[in-house]
């Protein structure tokens, strides 16, 4: 029950928590389309980065992220003047980071998961706007107390677990003959490629249940180069490309293709791969989602990986 008293300007009042409560919604909403439809290939790259600096695994990062939008929106709704200053937080936040990835030119904001994202000026322009709104109408002075204190303090800390709850990354692991692992509908799958160097590819994901079902590493080449491509990715075409005109036979070449359920003759951008008796190819399928900046590169050396190379720009391959 509501035990704050009737604010003196009731009309102000209103128009505060109006504004509070579309932040808040805003908020959820972009939370919500996150936590069942995206993952953490969209977080923003400020964000991903801030994580690798404080040594965060990415899939942390993301229900990190997801968690705190939730407990804000949650203590906004039910403690009107501590949440406001929590929101107003968040979205300078939100600004700084979509500042910095106009300055970047990125076209997308990945802001609400794989099925809408708009590009940051047009999320940039959303939010300032939100936020003039907050301070316009400054809902810690004009709106009630709100709830007693352990309402947001119980509601908020659920809303910090819920990512918990709903994980939906997909954990690789050892089976027994004849165990299956089951996947769940929009699982994904991190590939830190980078952080398998020194491993032998057996005791990566792509050795493990489920991959292994599909991708039989005893039947690939243990020593050379494999390389993870996408059919829509623009680098992948132009790395592929370029390998095809560089690799003559001087190493293997296996080229793992990760598979997307968008995938369409039509979107399709990769078109020349390199050829020969030499080439060994594969693909992971569609059915989950797979973290990893394309084109990624892996070097082997009796199975053994020696190095590793996420988002490989043109010439700087292994």
């Amino acid at each position: 029950m509501n035990d704050s008293p009737v604010p003196k300007d009731p009309r102000r009042a209103r128009l505060a928590l109006a504004a509070l409560g579309a932040v808040a919604l805003w908020v959820l909403l972009g939370a919500t389309f996150k936590l069942f439809w995206g993952t953490p290939a969209l977080l923003p790259k400020p964000v991903l980065a801030t994580g690798e600096r404080l040594g965060l695994e990415v899939g942390l990062v993301y229900r990190l992220a997801i968690g705190i939008e939730l407990a804000l929106v949650a203590v906004a709704l039910t403690r009107p003047k501590l949440g406001a200053f929590g929101l107003i937080a968040l979205l300078v936040v939100f600004d700084l980071v979509l500042g910095a990835q106009i300055a970047a030119g990125e076209a997308k904001c990945g802001c609400f998961g794989a099925s809408f994202s708009p590009s940051p000026k047009v999320m940039l322009a959303i939010d300032t706007l939100l936020l003039v709104a907050l301070l316009a109408t400054s809902p810690w002075s004009a709106a009630g107390r709100g709830f007693p204190f352990f309402v947001p303090l119980v509601l908020g800390a659920g809303g910090l677990a819920l990512p918990w709850f709903f994980d939906r990354e997909l954990k690789p692991k050892l089976t027994v003959e004849g165990e299956t692992v089951e996947v769940a509908k929009d699982a994904y799958l991190v590939l830190d490629l980078e952080k398998w160097v020194g491993q032998d590819i057996w005791s990566t994901p792509l050795g493990q249940a489920p991959l292994n079902a599909s991708l039989d590493v005893n039947t690939l080449a243990l020593d050379g180069l494999w390389v993870f491509w996408r059919a829509t990715c623009d680098h992948c075409a132009v790395h592929l490309k370029e390998l095809k005109a560089k690799e003559q036979g001087q190493r293997l070449l296996v080229l793992v293709q990760l598979e997307e359920r968008q995938d369409t003759l039509a979107n399709r951008v990769v078109h020349e791969l390199p050829e020969g008796n030499f080439v060994q190819r594969a693909v992971l399928p569609a059915s989950i989602e797979y973290v990893l900046p394309t084109p990624g590169e892996l070097l082997l050396e009796g199975g053994k990986i020696v190095a590793a190379k996420e988002a490989v720009a043109e010439g700087e391959g292994l």
